[in-house]
């Protein structure tokens, strides 16, 4: 028997989508609780078997891989052989996997000494499973932050000339004698000449800012991306994380 649809306080059905908008910025949080919460109850508003592969990716990033092994089963069970989940398959069998090395590896570490007439076991591959981190926001690349940093300095230099280079002009003008006005005006121009180039530089350096933190934020929202579209064409979010 199905469940009943999880409802709001005020016993407004719950958004499905909003519950795996949600979803997703929890796992990118690392709060993988929140994620098997929200996931199941989108799961039983939808019965989409994404939801129980969310749930599973959480539960096995919280160390629980038997319950995480329950679910995998059950998103295998829902898919069968349908084609359309062919990526959802790939990333459970996966998932699947993995789980049964860490509980093989755990097994071994609770294990009891070898009394000294047994001999020792053959040694075997402990690494641990490999662990995603979670991805750096755009703002926090470096490079991003030297051209940031750069021209802001180098534009913030311009100013201060080209006021200069406006001050000696009015000096050449009121100049007494050409000796004055030539050196004043030969002032001017070289002073204006460097607020130009500071001004075009860091407007430059600026730009090479801008493009640079919009092409990672482009691969951060790449890296983010959903394996698989939610019915309404949203993304879960679960790319690469196995």
């Amino acid at each position: 028997e199905p469940e009943p649809a999880p409802t709001d306080a005020d016993g407004t059905p719950e958004d499905p989508e909003q519950l795996a908008a949600d979803a997703q910025l929890a796992f990118a949080e690392g709060r993988f609780e929140d994620v098997v919460r929200l996931a199941a109850r989108a799961h039983a508003l939808t019965g989409d078997p994404r939801h129980l592969y969310a749930q599973a990716l959480a539960e096995r990033r919280l160390g629980h891989c038997r319950e995480a092994l329950v679910l995998y089963a059950r998103v295998l069970a829902s898919v069968r052989d349908d084609p359309a989940y062919a990526a959802l398959v790939d990333g459970t069998r996966q998932g699947i996997a993995l789980c049964h090395e860490a509980l093989e590896q755990s097994e071994a570490a609770e294990a009891p000494p070898a009394s000294p007439s047994t001999p020792p076991p053959a040694a075997t591959d402990e690494r641990p499973a490999p662990r995603t981190e979670p991805p750096r926001r755009w703002y926090r690349d470096p490079w991003g932050g030297v051209l940031l940093g750069l021209g802001v300095v180098v534009t913030a230099t311009g100013g201060p000339l080209w006021v200069l280079s406006n001050g000696a002009r009015d000096r050449a003008e009121n100049a007494q004698d050409e000796a004055a006005y030539a050196e004043s005006l030969a002032r001017a121009r070289g002073l204006r000449t460097g607020a130009v180039a500071s001004l075009a530089v860091g407007g430059a350096l600026l730009t090479g800012a801008i493009l640079r933190y919009g092409l990672v934020a482009r691969d951060l929202r790449r890296s983010m991306a959903g394996l698989v579209p939610l019915p309404s064409g949203l993304a879960l979010g679960w790319r690469g994380v196995f």
